[in-house]
C-alpha cells in the first residue's frame, strides 16, 4: 500500500516528466534563408553548421537561399511560404534581416525571426545580445522565446529595424562592394569612408526638422534615427540608453562644422556624449518630419533608402518579435 501524500509527489514528479519530455520533443518549423556571399565569403560553410546544429536541437529546417540577382529575394520567399512555420530566420547582416521583417509586415505575418548575424557589422544583433556566436544564435532558435521590438516606417513605403540615416559616410555601407567586405570585414566600411572622407566632411545639407511641436532648422552634416546602442559598427555615447521597445527612437542631428575647431568639437561630443547644444542635437521622439529644398540620400539599416526631400519616419511600436535566449 502506497501512502496517500508518496504517491501525490510520485504523480506529479511524472507529471513534470512527461511535461520536460514534451518540451524537449516539441519540433519547432523553421523557414532558414541565408545570403551565401555573408559571413566574409563563407556563407555556404557556415550554412551547414547552422543546419547541423538546428537539426539537432529538435528544429525541422527548410533552406532558402537568397539570390536577387535571379529574382528570389527575402520578401518572395515569405510571401510563397505563409504557413507551416514557427520561426522565419536569416543568416546574413543587418540588410538581409531588412529585407526579412518588410516581408513579415506587408504580408502582415506575426512569426518570429531568427537572427543569425553574418555580416561586417552586425550592429543590430549586438542590441539583443552580448554573444552572437552561430551557436548561441541557433540555441535562441531553437530554446529561446520571442521579444517584441519596435520598428521605424520610413515614409510610408519602408520598414526599417534600427536606423535610417543620411549624410557624411552613410553611403559608405551600400558603396562598399562586396568582395571588399568578404576579403577584410569591417575594414573594407573603413576604408571606403576614407576614401570618401573629403566629400563626406564637406556634406552640408539645410533641413527642417518637426517633431513633437518643436521644429529644429540650420544645416545639418549627420542625422540618425535609430533604434539601437550601435551604428555603423560603433557605439554611440548618445544611444547608450537606447531601448528596442519603448515605442521612442534615439535621434542626432549634427550641424555642420565652418571650420576645423567647430569639427574637432563635434568629434568631442560624439565621443563622450557630453551634449554640445551647438553642434550636436540629441532627443527622443515617436514620429519626426524633415523637409530639405534639395534631393537626399537616405540608408535604411545599411542598405539604398532612396533619395527624397521630404520624409516622415514613426515608431510601430512592437511590431516584430525576435527569438532570444530565455531569461532566467
Amino acid at each position: 500500500m502506497i501512502d496517500v501524500s508518496r504517491k501525490s509527489l510520485y504523480e506529479s514528479d511524472r507529471k513534470k516528466t512527461r511535461k520536460n519530455e514534451r518540451k524537449k520533443t516539441e519540433r519547432r518549423n523553421v523557414l532558414l534563408m541565408y545570403n551565401p556571399s555573408s559571413g566574409q565569403g563563407n556563407g555556404r560553410k557556415d550554412l551547414s553548421a547552422i543546419i547541423e546544429k538546428l537539426a539537432g536541437w529538435g528544429c525541422e529546417v527548410t533552406v532558402f537561399p537568397v539570390l536577387p540577382e535571379k529574382g528570389l529575394t527575402s520578401e518572395k520567399i515569405i510571401h510563397r511560404h505563409q504557413e507551416g512555420f514557427d520561426v522565419y530566420a536569416i543568416y546574413g547582416g543587418d540588410g538581409s534581416l531588412n529585407y526579412v521583417i518588410n516581408g513579415l509586415m506587408n504580408d502582415g505575418l506575426k512569426v518570429p525571426v531568427g537572427y543569425i548575424p553574418g555580416g561586417s557589422t552586425n550592429d543590430f544583433a549586438r542590441s539583443f545580445s552580448d554573444s552572437i556566436s552561430i551557436n548561441d544564435c541557433c540555441r535562441a532558435i531553437a530554446y529561446g522565446e520571442p521579444f517584441a521590438y519596435d520598428i521605424g516606417f520610413f515614409n510610408e513605403k519602408r520598414y526599417f529595424n534600427y536606423v535610417a540615416a543620411f549624410g557624411a559616410f552613410t553611403r559608405t555601407s551600400y558603396e562598399t562592394p562586396q568582395e571588399f567586405k568578404n576579403i577584410f570585414g569591417y575594414g573594407a566600411y573603413a576604408m571606403t569612408a576614407i576614401g570618401s572622407f573629403p566629400d563626406s566632411i564637406s556634406y552640408r545639407r539645410h533641413m527642417k526638422v518637426t517633431h513633437d511641436g518643436i521644429t529644429l532648422e540650420g544645416n545639418f552634416i549627420y542625422g540618425s534615427i535609430s533604434n539601437s546602442t550601435s551604428v555603423g559598427g560603433m557605439k554611440l555615447a548618445y544611444n547608450q540608453d537606447a531601448s528596442l521597445n519603448d515605442g521612442m527612437f534615439e535621434v542626432m542631428l549634427v550641424v555642420s562644422p565652418d571650420n576645423p575647431l567647430d569639427l574637432a568639437s563635434v568629434v568631442g561630443s560624439l565621443a563622450t556624449g557630453v551634449s554640445d547644444d551647438r553642434f550636436v542635437k540629441a532627443f527622443k521622439t515617436s514620429e519626426l518630419t524633415i523637409e530639405t529644398d534639395e534631393d537626399i540620400d537616405w540608408t535604411l539599416d545599411g542598405e539604398s533608402g532612396g533619395t527624397w526631400r521630404n520624409v516622415t519616419i514613426r515608431v510601430v511600436p512592437e511590431a516584430v518579435s525576435m527569438m532570444v535566449t530565455k531569461k532566467k
